[in-house]
């Protein structure tokens, strides 16, 4: 075999591209015009990344394994041509209008849908999956109930066999009748209980039970009518969602092979300004049916087309239109031809396929009938489509068929990502308004190259369908909401510049405006949002500015355009069919396009039926009838949407972003603290958030000297701005606790801090202790702790303390009058109650006896006199102690 060098010439522009990776970035050699989505969807499929290699090396080991592969068979003559078919080979891909792709597992085949065995099965299959469904909603209930026990024990305060036995623990005998209702034996909440503090193990696994993928083959026919065999498939199908229908035998023995590896070509990327360049599609074609060949050795290989939808939208064809479906099945005719060709020059060294050999009649009758078929579509390429058909049909005869099933349409998102957006599928297209990245690395809206194409032949304003689907990319001549009103609203220019900037990389209205793009400061200042609303996640800034939801809708049609060409007002009627037909096309319209692209592939697809959540079996039954009648060879049912069984679980994600500062109020609450360390006086001021959250300090020591003075200032402000900058104060407070250094030692004016090994311990252990609730970085007497949690400074008087019918403390006394600018009542007052008493034995007196002279109990002994301590008296004489 002689590889021709038709490829010559598709050689992309290379260049080095930084890719930032999972391991850390790396340089590869990529094809300029690609985006970086592309390139690594390439290095993922290559595994290993050679640095000098273009695509790392991944697309250059497949070609000449393959080409190896050819010498090694005696397919190629001699080295050059295996050296020419790799070239040939790797090109392509480096062109990205061709790649190899993963392949498909086969589905358990069963007995045909009219034996009386696949009913046995069927209901076999139902009835299990039944059993299952009821099982693991059983064992969650269940499940759960045994958690309500072992949690009712593990809550239980007091003796552990008391709250192990259900006669003295209500909560637990509640619990466990909860769980025999329920079927669990006594064992079983006897365990429970027993195992209450340990890991249990559920009942339910977390993984879903999933029935099998099955195929059963069935007529065309009784699928059609809706009949008994039918009806029982559709019920199947409805509850498991796992049964295909395939309505030829021979289709449903090629869905249970499978398929090993295939390979997708983009055919839109032979359209050219010249038209649709047949020789080389059919080369590429040829091409890669070699390389599958090659590759397989007894396995199954599928070859498939891209971009399909993409060519016939370039030329303006709508695929629900009889012109649109012949262009697409003139094309797949066009590459069965050309892939059957290649087949049959294998089969030559390679061996015919044993497929192939049982069935030689049939398949070489099959051919016959798609040549005459695709003679018959109104397509330019039908000519050229029956041709290459004919062609295969004689070369098979001749030599027969490596692979007799070898093209057919798959859906595969890598592939399609490799080859750059082209849908790999029977008719794929690209949406007509697409995402394009810029030489600096930002996406962009715009149009698909099919689409532009398209609006450029017909002559479109393109200006005019630009603003109906990509918008204006501003606010500022918006119907709705304009810069005008948004003034008038309270936003400023800095605003609104900030939210049109983030139109695009937000991909809607309301996220340009969230909190986090025109700021928290500014909704809470300027619009009166309270800081519980601005955290909330679904916080809609517009509506809260009083705008309606039908402004906020046509702002942002405005802003960023409908999305779709379909509804264009500037563009004719067929045009605007053409990319309807792409955008919304109906199921019956997709059904149509796939059984004419189906009735020359090799291969069946299995079209996935679509039935709403709540239909019944009957709706499924006619779903599939409709299928059926429409021509489609193989389909098969999701069932319908049921409730899921829930697993609460966290999921995080880390997101790194630049930290913004979070500015204090123009005027803030705080308190200042009077304090001395070794003697050495701190005043330690700080300011708060309206949560009362700490955001700034200020440490002033006006008697030390100037160099330390202003290091303690500056010291001061930087942890300010760490703490606005979002550094949680727990941070610092671990940081700088202990710290040794002069001035250290007593600690005095500070009723929580009785001691510090230096001024940066005593300031971290005051804030700790403050706003942290950190009562082990006090070491005073907690009982000297005042309500307000502030500092008392000198220690209240005794008897101010203890009374519990003391006169209330004014409010004035915490609160600053100036702070609240008289907003506090002047009647707020502060009840002095929940304060220990102090012992007699704490009392002053409390030992001593009556005084003659005043009649206070505070005569004591003082050497050999005794001494009134309230009014003074003095006597030499023994007391009235004396007798004691």
């Amino acid at each position: 075999m002689r590889t021709a060098a038709k490829a010559a010439g598709l050689a992309p522009a290379m260049e080095w591209r930084d890719l930032e990776r999972a391991d850390g970035i790396e340089v590869v050699s990529a094809p300029a015009s690609w985006s970086d989505a592309q390139v690594e969807a390439w290095l993922d499929w290559g595994g290993e990344v050679e640095p000098k290699a273009p695509l790392g090396g991944g697309p250059a080991r497949y070609a000449g394994r393959v080409a190896q592969l050819g010498l090694s068979h005696g397919l190629f003559g001699d080295k050059a041509d295996a050296d020419a078919f790799r070239e040939a080979l790797l090109t392509t891909m480096l062109s990205g209008i061709a790649t190899p792709t993963g392949g498909q597992a086969g589905l358990q085949l069963l007995p045909d849908i009219t034996e009386f065995e696949f009913q046995t099965q069927a209901r076999g299959i139902l009835a299990r999956r039944r059993s299952r469904d009821l099982a693991a909603q059983a064992s969650a209930r269940l499940n759960a109930a045994l958690e309500h026990v072992a949690d009712a024990v593990r809550r239980c305060q007091g003796d552990s066999r008391a709250c192990s036995d259900v006669r003295k623990n209500p909560a637990l005998a509640r619990a466990a009748r909860k769980a025999r209702e329920l079927g669990a034996d006594d064992q079983t909440i006897l365990d429970a209980i027993a195992m209450a503090d340990q890991a249990r193990a559920p009942l339910t696994s977390l993984a879903p039970d999933r029935d099998p993928p099955m195929v059963v083959a069935a007529t065309r026919q009784g699928v059609s009518a809706g009949d008994e065999a039918a009806t029982l498939a559709a019920q199947v199908g409805w509850e498991t969602s796992a049964l295909t229908l395939a309505l030829a035998p021979t289709d449903a023995e090629a869905l249970s092979r499978g398929v090993a590896i295939g390979a997708a070509i983009d055919a839109s990327a032979f359209l050219d300004a010249d038209g649709f360049d047949i020789e080389r599609f059919t080369f590429v074609c040829h091409l890669w049916a070699t390389a599958l060949e090659l590759d397989r050795g007894e396995r199954p290989a599928r070859l498939s087309l891209a971009g399909v939808g993409d060519c016939l939208l370039s030329q303006g064809y709508s695929q629900t239109s009889v012109e649109g479906r012949d262009g697409a099945a003139a094309l797949w005719a066009l590459a069965v031809g050309a892939a059957l060709s290649a087949s049959a020059e294998a089969a030559t060294t390679l061996g015919q396929d044993p497929i192939f050999a049982q069935d030689r009649q049939g398949v070489l009758k099959t051919l016959a009938e798609r040549r005459v078929r695709a003679a018959a579509l109104r397509s330019a390429l039908a000519t050229e489509a029956a041709a290459a058909l004919a062609t295969a049909h004689a070369l098979a005869r001749k030599h027969g068929l490596r692979s007799a099933g070898l093209v057919g349409p798959f859906i595969d998102a890598e592939a399609t990502l490799r080859l750059g957006g082209a849908p790999v599928g029977p008719a794929g297209a690209m949406s007509p308004v697409s995402v394009a990245q810029t030489a600096d690395g930002f996406l962009l809206p715009t149009f698909s190259a099919a689409a532009f194409e398209a609006l450029s032949s017909e002559g479109v304003d393109l200006d005019a369908a630009r603003r109906h689907a990509l918008g204006h990319g501003s606010l500022a001549e918006s119907p709705a909401i304009d810069h005008a009103m948004l003034q008038a609203r309270g936003f400023t220019a800095h605003e609104i510049e900030k939210a049109e900037n983030a139109l695009r990389e937000h991909h809607g209205i309301r996220a340009a405006f969230a909190p986090s793009v025109v700021g928290a400061g500014f909704l809470r200042d300027v619009l009166g949002a309270s800081a519980e609303d601005v955290a909330r996640r679904d916080f809609d800034t517009l509506a809260f500015a009083d705008f309606a939801a039908a402004e906020i809708a046509a702002a942002e049609r405005h802003a960023l355009g409908a999305g779709t060409l379909g509804d264009c007002e500037a563009l004719n009627a067929d045009l605007r069919e053409a990319f309807r037909s792409v955008e919304s096309a109906t199921f019956p319209e997709r059904l149509a396009m796939l059984a004419a692209v189906e009735s020359f592939a090799c291969l069946p697809t299995a079209v996935t039926v679509l039935i709403p959540h709540d239909a019944r079996p009957a709706d499924a039954v006619r779903a599939q009838a409709a299928a059926a009648r429409a021509g489609v060879r193989a389909l098969r049912r999701p069932a319908p949407a049921r409730e899921p069984m829930v697993t609460e679980r966290v999921v995080e994600k880390i997101v790194e972003r630049d930290r913004s500062r979070r500015r204090l109020p123009d005027r803030r609450k705080g308190y200042i603290q009077k304090a001395a360390v070794g003697g050495h006086k701190v005043y330690l001021h700080t300011g708060e958030y309206e949560d009362g959250e700490l955001g700034e300090l200020f440490i002033d020591m006006h008697k030390e000297g100037a160099a330390f003075r202003s290091l303690m200032n500056n010291f001061a402000i930087a942890v300010s701005l760490g703490l606005q900058h979002g550094v949680p104060l727990d941070e610092f407070v671990d940081a700088f606790v202990y710290t040794k250094f002069e001035p250290a030692g007593p600690v005095t004016g500070n009723d929580s801090i009785k001691s510090a090994t230096s001024i940066l311990d005593y300031i971290f252990r005051e804030l700790g202790v403050s706003y942290l609730g950190r009562d082990d970085l006090a070491n005073g007497d907690p009982g000297e702790f005042n309500a307000d949690g502030l500092g008392a400074g000198k220690r209240l008087a005794e008897d101010e303390l203890l009374d519990d019918d003391a006169d209330p403390v004014p409010a004035s006394r915490f609160i600053s009058k100036g702070f609240s600018r008289g907003a506090t009542p002047d009647n707020l007052v502060f009840a002095s109650f929940g304060q220990r008493r102090l012992e007699a034995a704490d009392r002053p007196g409390a030992d001593g006896e009556m005084c003659p002279a005043c009649g206070d109990l505070s005569l004591v002994r003082r050497g050999g006199m005794t001494v009134c301590d309230t009014c003074g008296a003095q006597s030499e004489r023994p007391g009235p102690m004396a007798s004691s």
